[in-house]
């Protein structure tokens, strides 16, 4: 009830007349949009630029609904060493890349055709039989994102002394993240009737859902803790100016999809770097959004929840 007065008190519209003000104060985010959506056109056209602009309004509503319902606060995440730190995590971003190609490369005997998934889904035909294949690709992405990126990148955080708080295991904003999971879920909703015209969403019954979304935390974990639990405040006092950090933070984001895009899709290389600032794909927007979330509540668990459901449901943007 409170959200809907704020609705009636001018907080929308004065979030709206913020959001403005940053825009013409922050150049590079401004330079950000107008070059996504040139090169988005450029790539496919008008019908990818009306996606583009839809994500973009998107962007917009997400973001209201976050900074409406969060507090205004000067909290930044105290760095020990900023210079040092972002030196260890650009290592650890090359790392994370060749990871993520080489998972990308052998994609199909990583995930489907050796012994543990072959065991695995074996297993899970008699629990699951129409879904066994996909709960074993989500365990197997879970498993090897745990052992060859989230341990690391814990064992990272604890030698230059972090905390879990610090680390941005942070126990807040509840509701916040709730709101925005239910508004994702009409969203995909929405988006699956436009495109099927049939159901309520892709699954049927919720037990394999809820089993994907407890996967999805595996999965998003380390991408979140790492993207904006550690790359983003490092950033941030680097650059001074948080909203550049964050525009600098989606798009090492972003660039980690290149090898899927050209691995799993075929893209040429030129086609697969223009990508990256496209809002017509969801890695852009979905780097700007969670990377917000982030500055907002300075907590990882709504970003980590966020990213899973969105693994799980698969809308946030179109």
């Amino acid at each position: 009830m409170s959200n809907v007065n704020s609705l009636l008190d001018g907080r929308v519209l004065n979030t709206l007349l913020h959001f403005y003000k940053r825009l013409r104060e922050t150049p590079l985010l401004l330079g950000y949009i107008i070059v996504e959506l040139a090169v988005t056109f450029g790539l496919d056209g008008f019908w990818r630029l009306s996606i583009g602009l839809i994500n973009l309004f998107l962007l917009l509503i997400w973001a209201l609904i976050i900074r409406i319902m969060t507090a205004d606060s000067s909290e930044t995440v105290k760095i020990n060493n900023p210079k040092l730190e972002l030196c260890v995590g650009v290592v650890f971003l090359i790392y994370f890349y060749i990871i993520r190609t080489l998972l990308d490369f052998y994609r199909k005997y990583i995930f489907y055709d050796n012994r543990v998934a072959v065991f695995i889904e074996s297993f899970l035909q008699n629990i699951f039989p129409g879904d066994s294949g996909y709960i074993t690709n989500s365990i197997m992405n879970a498993g090897i994102n745990t052992i060859v990126m989230t341990v690391p990148l814990l064992l990272i955080y604890k030698f230059m002394g972090y905390k879990y708080i610090k680390m941005g295991f942070r126990d807040r904003y509840w509701k916040l993240t709730f709101v925005l999971l239910g508004v994702s879920f009409l969203l995909n909703d929405l988006a699956y009737r436009i495109h099927h015209a049939i159901g309520f969403f892709e699954y049927e019954g919720f037990v394999v859902p809820f089993i994907s979304f407890i996967i999805g935390l595996f999965i998003s974990l380390p991408i979140e803790l790492f993207f904006r639990g550690f790359l983003l405040p490092r950033l941030e006092v680097l650059v001074k100016n948080p909203l550049n950090a964050l525009v600098i933070s989606s798009i090492i984001f972003s660039v980690g999809y290149i090898p899927f895009w050209q691995i799993q899709q075929s893209y040429g290389l030129l086609r697969a770097l223009l990508s990256v600032f496209s809002f017509g794909r969801q890695p852009t927007p979905t780097g700007l959004i969670w990377g917000y979330l982030y500055l907002r509540t300075r907590s990882v668990i709504p970003c980590i929840m966020w990213h899973a459901w969105a693994l799980t449901f698969g809308r946030i943007f179109l």
